[in-house]
């Protein structure tokens, strides 16, 4: 099978000056591969190139060699050689020199992209040391008394072929656990069509409002929003606004209970009359302990402090993705919530907050705690997933804000 029918996102194009461009290897628009016309590419063929990780192996071969960089050969890096037996075979991990293959392929390496989040697979680095005689000396000097080297993997891969990023993920493992500066075998997250949701922005006359009435907030909450607020990771920020709820619903007191309870604490005879004021708290408070549990005080506190108005902007600026049912990688799934043809808020039914809550809970379960691995119902920690959690992700956040204002 030749590299085209392998992968058909492959381009092979001829351009000016008896030059070829290869492109989307890895399926990597980053950067592509310039040969001489008349170069002999046949070699290609016989090499995978998995977008997930920063290496080609060859199966025929028995050789995983994973892209790393220019070493001083002295260093203790470079000596390491180890034997890791996984499901019956055994292979030899070690370092090397570039194999006449991956030379040809750094030698053609050409950045196409200004960024590569894939920091070009390591090729520029490895095109820039094959070329340091042309290179101003300033640059040519981050070479000095460095050599090519690559890490290699050889073995029998026939039994795993199809699990080739899943051994990486387990070497990793392993070796990581004896050195924990090892270099990795870098393993990136395969590509998917991102979804567009649109950011709810909130206010209430369609402008920003030109008084705002802050009310102190307790210091413990405020910290915990600022840093929800600020991470970039969609799985850590659905966390730590979690944590929010669960905070607030610990400390939960109905807002009659809590009135009564303020209104006997201004008692001016209260010191005199401790004794009797204890049996009236007690008396107020039998029934709210009883229904203590966790699950219960978080329901309350939501309905209390949220109603669906409060989430509109929320619901209807993804209408599409609350009317379909939701499936994240790893089997764990999410009926609708609503219908598509919708025409305002006012149209769901009154347990929809209850049922927004339930799903809230059960995303943060699995992200937690996986408690639902054996009814493959787990979000794995896939970039798809965290795209997929974030319109739940902006109603949580409003359902925190929500409850910072007002509890």
């Amino acid at each position: 099978m030749n590299l085209t029918e392998r992968y058909p996102k492959v381009v092979l194009e001829e351009v000016e000056e008896n030059r070829v461009h290869i492109k989307n290897l890895w399926n990597d628009d980053s950067f592509l591969l310039r040969f001489n016309k008349d170069t002999d590419l046949t070699f290609l063929n016989s090499l995978y190139f998995p977008e997930e990780l920063m290496a080609s192996y060859s199966i025929e071969k028995g050789i995983i060699e994973v892209y790393a960089f220019p070493l001083d050969p002295n260093e203790e890096l470079v000596k390491r050689s180890f034997t890791f037996n996984y499901k019956g075979n055994s292979y030899l991990c070690n370092w090397e020199k570039p194999t006449e293959d991956f030379e040809k392929i750094a030698t053609a390496f050409r950045e196409d992209k200004e960024e590569s989040k894939t920091s070009y697979r390591n090729l520029r680095q490895f095109r820039d040391y094959y070329r340091k005689d042309e290179l101003p000396d300033f640059l040519s000097k981050y070479f000095k008394d460095k050599e090519p080297f690559n890490f290699f993997i050889k073995g029998n891969f026939k039994p795993i072929e199809n699990e080739i990023v899943e051994f990486c993920r387990h070497l990793n493992f392993y070796m990581s656990y004896f050195d924990r500066l090892t270099p990795n075998v870098q393993i990136f997250q395969k590509s998917y069509k991102k979804e567009n949701f649109k950011v709810p922005c909130y206010s209430l006359f369609d402008t920003f409002p030109d008084t705002i009435n802050g009310t102190e907030i307790d210091n413990i909450l405020l910290e915990i929003i600022t840093v929800a607020n600020s991470t970039t990771d969609n799985r850590l920020s659905f966390i730590f606004y979690y944590q929010i709820l669960e905070y607030a619903s610990y400390y939960y007191l109905k807002s009659d209970i809590k009135h009564k309870l303020t209104t006997l604490l201004k008692k001016p005879d209260i010191s005199y009359n401790s004794e009797e004021y204890s049996k009236t708290i007690i008396e107020e408070f039998k029934n709210h302990f009883k229904n203590n549990d966790d699950k219960a005080k978080l329901e309350m506190l939501i309905s209390e402090h949220v109603k669906l108005k409060d989430l509109k902007i929320e619901l209807e600026d993804n209408i599409e993705y609350f009317s379909r049912k939701l499936e994240f990688e790893g089997g764990f799934k999410l009926d609708p919530i609503m219908k598509n043809e919708l025409t305002g808020i006012e149209q769901l039914p009154e347990n929809t907050i209850k049922i927004i809550k339930e799903n809230i809970v059960s995303i943060r379960n699995s992200l937690v705690h996986l408690r639902e691995s054996r009814e493959n119902k787990v979000i794995l920690p896939t970039a798809k997933n965290d795209d997929l959690l974030t319109p739940y992700l902006y109603v949580l956040r409003r359902i925190s804000e929500k409850i910072i204002i007002e509890r």
